[in-house]
């Protein structure tokens, strides 16, 4: 009985045995449709606003390692690529009433760097640069307000654009802005009507905004009307001596931007018409940039205001008409 048992006993494992065999032939064979390149970074994972499903599937919660057990290289300063220019940094800086050198360190190097993973490795510089910004913000709101009470007052958060692009209907698939931005205006953020707009972009691209932007058919129409009425009432808002002063020396249609404007004369209105040079408008809007020396500077708030202040009859000659 014990030699039977014994004889069974040998059998089972010289079989065991072979099918293992079998199945290491098999894996030597056929290599892993699973098996990763080890140069391909990690999905990092993103916060709330910029999480993204099919990245986090993708990983299939194996974030560190590849199928065969090697280590991914993990996002770091190496991977940053950096940028050209010099981001300058005042004795004494960061000042209450600009904009702290870091935060525009921290939009040039995302200009160079766009994409999710820096965002993330990046993160804690992100939320000190939106900081500084919206403290700026709720400032700058305050100052508008009092030269310009039309202009609603709310949280910084409310005036603030969020940084994520919208991608639907772009060529550049960058996911984030490369600039900070607000607006001030009778409708908040919405911008319905003429208000206020800054934006900091480093490289000397900061700027302070003024007027009505691509406004609708009805709106545009209102104007156009207008402008045949009372031109005189909108190029004596963009001729005032602050205005010469604020844009150096520069007035009336001259200060006007132009990155829409018709080449003809539009619909309905004749080529030869007194006002033409207004009326070829599409947008109504004034923009006064600043050097990243003066972003980053002592008073930087009181130049913005001059602007600002120097536009207000502008803005008021606009929401008057629409």
């Amino acid at each position: 009985m014990l030699k039977k048992n014994k004889e069974t006993s040998l059998k089972t494992t010289k079989r065991v045995k072979t099918e293992d065999e079998e199945e290491e032939k098999d894996r030597v064979k056929t290599p892993s449709k699973n098996k990763k390149a080890k140069s391909k970074p990690i999905h990092l994972k993103e916060d709330k606003d910029t999480y993204d499903a099919a990245e986090d599937q993708s990983s299939n919660g194996n974030d560190e390692h590849d199928d065969d057990g090697s280590e991914v290289e993990m996002y770091n300063e190496s991977h940053i690529k950096p940028f050209g220019f010099t981001i300058p940094r005042p004795k004494g800086s960061p000042f209450p009433d600009a904009i702290s050198p870091d935060t525009l360190v921290f939009l040039a190097e995302l200009a160079e760097n766009n994409d999710r993973d820096f965002f993330h490795f990046r993160s804690k510089e992100w939320a000190a640069a939106r900081k500084d910004f919206m403290d700026f913000v709720g400032l700058l709101s305050t100052e508008i307000h009092h030269v310009d009470p039309s202009i609603r007052v709310e949280e910084s958060k409310k005036a603030v654009y969020r940084q994520n692009r919208d991608l639907r209907f772009s060529n550049d698939k960058s996911p984030y802005k490369r600039n900070l931005s607000a607006s001030f205006s009778q409708t908040g953020r919405k911008f319905l009507n003429a208000g206020y707009f800054l934006s900091i972009k480093p490289n000397n691209q900061s700027l302070i905004a003024a007027g009505m932007w691509q406004p609708d058919k009805y709106r545009l129409a209102n104007m156009r009307s207008s402008i045949i009425r009372h031109a005189d009432l909108l190029r004596e808002a963009l001729s005032t001596d602050v205005i010469k002063e604020a844009f150096d020396g520069k007035y009336g249609v001259d200060i006007l931007d132009t990155t829409d404007r018709l080449k003809v004369a539009p619909k309905d209105i004749a080529k030869d018409h007194p006002e033409i040079d207004l009326l070829r408008f599409r947008s109504f809007a004034v923009e006064k940039t600043f050097t990243d020396e003066e972003v980053v500077s002592p008073e930087f708030m009181d130049k913005v205001m001059d602007v600002v202040e120097a536009l207000v009859p502008f803005v008021a000659v606009i929401n008057s008409w629409v």
